[in-house]
């Protein structure tokens, strides 16, 4: 059958269809998969507080536990990545200010489409994983006389990388 010729279509962030009350919807996590970003929460509260975010709780702990937080990156910035439009991210943060998750949930970006892997973005994120937000990490060499923590950039996308910095430590901070 000619289905068997079709090209296979691995699932993207690229210009993803998000819903559409997401910037509004006081049940941020009905919408998202806030568990992706925040392992071991079974509960997240509704959107509060000013920038927006969402409490994450061990439901099994007997005092539900608070474990700290889940934030959409564009109810905080909506700094510009290459293609001009915001890198939209799921972004989870202990209760020390270690990032527990990076989820893209969607982009813009072209050389994400026509160049680069997606998942080349993907692995970038992941050297958020357990890093404090009160770190100074940078995009480049580590320097440790300096105290910076550096990551490694995606060759042939940089301003994205610099921008999805930004967004990290801009959401993390906020």
């Amino acid at each position: 059958t000619l289905s068997l010729f079709a090209p296979r279509v691995m699932a993207s962030a690229y210009e993803a269809e998000l819903p559409a009350n997401l910037s509004t919807a006081k049940d941020m996590c009905a919408l998202l998969p806030c568990a992706e970003v925040f392992p071991g929460a079974k509960h997240f509260s509704e959107r509060k507080g000013q920038p927006p975010f969402v409490e994450a709780y061990d439901r099994n702990a007997p005092d539900k536990k608070l474990l700290g937080y889940v934030m959409l990156s564009t109810d905080i910035t909506d700094t510009p990545a290459y293609s001009g439009k915001p890198v939209v991210t799921l972004i989870g943060m202990d209760t020390t200010g270690r990032f527990t998750g990076v989820k893209i949930l969607k982009h813009s970006e072209p050389i994400l489409l026509l160049g680069i892997p997606e998942s080349a973005l993907i692995k970038f994120n992941n050297q958020y994983l357990g890093q404090f937000v009160g770190d100074n990490i940078e995009i480049g060499k580590s320097r440790s006389e300096e105290n910076l923590i550096g990551l490694d950039a995606i060759t042939g996308a940089t301003v994205t990388v610099i921008a999805q910095n930004q967004v990290m430590m801009t959401s993390g901070s906020a």
